[in-house]
């Protein structure tokens, strides 16, 4: 976007004739001539900067407006499923995307993965000068296995806490150590080890393991897995979030459960959520079709006659008479309740009509919205306008920044020009003034002259010339 240069101002004049106000209104003048075509341009590049930010709003609306027809595709797409639990204490749904519909027992949840950790039971006196190791080797292992290789802490200022834990984590065995200082009696500093994730992990720690191989006396929290049963199926896992046990359904265990609850999840279709969609489309549209309207008629705003205008209006009206071709009981939006008011295309959204419909009407509705010829399809042509790299609203503001460029090039160059038009004729007409003064110098020297000739000529002073006689 250009930067508008702001308004010649004209040069103070500084001229000494009598005629120095008159050079100042010439040279006054002749900026104000200068200045029609840089205001001129000027202008221009304001309308361009209104007719930017005129098309970000409707570029906004109408990818608002795609994101819902989009988001109405899905819903047909996955069949509107929702998933629910019984007990979100005990078990969460998180995500249904590509189930199918049923319900699903979960059953004796005894135990929640839980991160392992462990911590040295004997205290150091100091994090950097108190040795942990007796050789300067010592070994890691998780769950009886020897992390490879051996921690090495034979150089200078590594055999401390401080040196054991940077050795751990630089081992990249999935556990990260630190040093936690107590404050509490002569050996405040304890060596920390946590799992970085959920699942039984036994953590062991030798000093010396290839000769005495001493184990370290550890405070160790073995972590624990998640144990539960689906359907009867017995689960142990590390985690507690399942993203392929039940097709399409991702859930996270929570808590445990006692005796014999059950915990029911659910995948079922929710008519709610297209109703709730299908209000968002009235909305959408109905502020992308004022923004339009807004450019057409005979108060239209800067972008009347821009193609894109009458492009998006035509693909508002593509989306009001879109027709399902199958031969389905949901053939267009008027089956779904959304309703033309007036003949301005203005529409409302008939819950009572929605909620009138029957479920293999609703059935029908997933069809329409949802297949590969359906209703969500026409999201494309939104976004054939709104996407911000491609769309044709992005393009069509790259055209406008060029021009606002190229058009605060010629301003600058004017500006310039007219500048040193300026100066140059300041500097005339300073030259104009000055010889007026010097001639206005000399007439009065000429005057004082004829006066002093007068009064020794004749006795008296008498500037009129003509008033003198030639005879004796």
């Amino acid at each position: 976007m250009g930067t508008i240069s702001p308004a010649l101002t004209p040069l103070t004049f500084s001229g000494v004739s009598p005629y120095a106000k008159d050079f100042q209104s010439i040279l006054t003048r002749a900026v104000a001539i200068a200045q029609l075509p840089i205001t001129a341009l000027q202008n221009k590049v304001s309308d361009i900067t209104a007719e930017e930010q005129l098309a970000s709003g409707i570029q906004t609306a109408v990818a608002n407006l795609a994101t819902t027809v989009t988001n109405l595709n899905n819903l047909g797409t996955n069949l509107a499923l929702t998933g629910s639990s019984s007990d979100t204490s005990k078990v969460q749904v998180d995500n249904t995307a590509n189930a199918t519909p049923g319900s699903f027992a979960i059953t004796s949840i005894t135990s929640l993965a839980t991160a392992a950790s462990a911590s040295t039971v004997n205290g150091y006196a100091d994090a950097t000068t108190a040795a942990v190791s007796t050789t300067g080797t010592m070994q890691l292992k998780i769950n009886g296995v020897a992390v490879v290789p051996n921690i090495d802490l034979t150089g200078s200022g590594k055999n401390n806490l401080n040196g054991l834990a940077s050795a751990i984590n630089g081992l990249n065995a999935g556990v990260t150590a630190s040093v936690i200082n107590t404050g509490t009696g002569a050996t405040p500093y304890y060596l920390s080890i946590s799992a970085n994730s959920t699942g039984a992990n036994n953590i062991q720690l030798f000093d010396d393991p290839a000769a005495a191989n001493t184990q370290v006396n550890l405070n160790s929290n073995p972590g624990s897995n998640a144990d539960f049963y689906v359907q009867g199926q017995h689960v142990v896992s590390a985690s507690n979030t399942f993203s392929n046990i039940i097709s399409g359904v991702t859930f996270t265990l929570k808590g445990t459960t006692s005796g014999n609850q059950t915990v029911t999840l659910s995948v079922a279709s929710d008519q709610t959520q297209i109703s709730n969609q299908l209000q968002n489309f009235v909305s959408q549209y109905a502020n992308l079709q004022g923004l339009l309207n807004a450019q057409i008629g005979s108060s239209a705003g800067l972008l009347n006659g821009n193609s894109m205008i009458s492009g998006l209006k035509s693909t508002l009206q593509g989306l009001l008479n879109f027709r399902d071709t199958g031969g389905g009981v949901i053939q267009n939006l008027a089956d779904l309740g959304i309703e033309i008011t007036d003949n301005k295309g203005t529409m409302s959204f008939n819950q009572s009509t929605f909620n009138a419909l029957t479920s293999s009407q609703i059935q029908a509705a997933f069809s329409f919205l949802g297949s590969k010829t359906g209703f969500g399809t026409l999201a494309g042509s939104l976004t054939a306008y709104s996407d911000p790299v491609n769309g044709a609203i992005a393009g069509q503001q790259k055209v406008w920044q060029t021009t606002s460029t190229n058009l605060t090039t010629q301003i600058t160059t004017l500006t310039d020009r007219a500048n040193q038009m300026q100066s140059t004729l300041d500097a005339k007409l300073l030259s104009a003034d000055s010889l007026i003064a010097q001639l206005q110098t000399q007439q009065q020297q000429l005057t004082a002259a004829v006066q002093s000739l007068n009064f020794t000529s004749f006795g008296y002073s008498n500037t009129n010339t003509s008033s003198f006689s030639s005879g004796g």
